[in-house]
């Protein structure tokens, strides 16, 4: 996944499916908050694109053992955790 084409498609999936989290009023406020936490996190430029991913990839790592969160809520995480993951190795 080394073209730049690829990366950014990956990182626009990754924050399409934390923006739904954000917005989806069945999640509970914590998850909600952390998917927040981590698109802010996406979107600052000051770090390097492989910096911010493995940043937001923390957060939303400490919030997948929430006892609380739904199944589908989880499962979105664990999608985006894994677009991530690939943008975070890749620099």
């Amino acid at each position: 996944m080394s073209d730049p084409n690829e990366r950014e498609k990956a990182l626009r999936d990754a924050k399409q499916i934390l923006m739904q989290i954000a917005h989806d009023l069945n999640t509970p406020r914590n998850i909600r908050r952390a998917a927040r936490d981590a698109l802010r996190e996406l979107e600052n430029e000051e770090l390097s694109l492989a910096l911010r991913a493995a940043n937001a990839i923390d957060i939303l790592q400490e919030i997948t053992d929430d006892p609380q969160i739904p199944t589908f809520a989880r499962t979105a995480i664990l999608e985006a955790i894994s677009l991530l993951d690939i943008i975070a190795k890749e620099e």
